[in-house]
């Protein structure tokens, strides 16, 4: 437990070391988190492809990325790791980026509780190369966020 008294649910440790041990070949489009009383739990986890399946998001250039992003700003706070994988002209990247949304129009105590449960996440979920805080769609646009991964070492 950490001072917060926040944990983090075992589920969500596997599933993320799973994730992020085969960043190459993913298992999952992104995860995402979200804390309920005092744990943080699995919120999403859809197989890889999923999102590209779906009506809305079929035709989409990104659409694990652009599922996500939509998933987040619906439910205003929440946890989600995605794994960009881009070539660069020293050759091929694959980071793990851990975002933390907290909606600007969500309530304090739903922010508040997104600040306490945080280190859960981070010590339960380790190895991720980029965090991105973010309040807002603007802060999760694709391009954003892709310049963090691209400047990270």
């Amino acid at each position: 437990m950490t001072s917060s008294g926040f944990t983090i649910h075992p589920e969500c440790c596997e599933v993320f070391n799973q994730f992020k041990s085969n960043c190459n070949k993913p298992t999952h489009d992104f995860l995402v988190m979200k804390p309920d009383k005092d744990k943080v739990v699995l919120d999403l986890c859809p197989p890889l492809g999923e999102s590209a399946t779906l009506e809305k998001y079929k035709n989409r250039e990104n659409p694990a990325y652009d599922r996500m992003v939509d998933y987040l700003v619906e439910h205003k706070c929440r946890y989600a790791f995605y794994i960009f994988d881009v070539n660069t002209a020293d050759g091929r990247r694959t980071k793990v980026v851990f975002f933390t949304y907290a909606d600007d129009n969500a309530k304090a105590q739903e922010k508040m509780i997104m600040t306490t449960s945080k280190t859960a996440v981070e010590k339960g979920c380790p190895g991720f190369a980029v965090k991105i805080q973010a309040n807002d769609r603007d802060d999760l646009s694709y391009k954003t966020v892709l310049e963090a991964v691209l400047t990270s070492k």
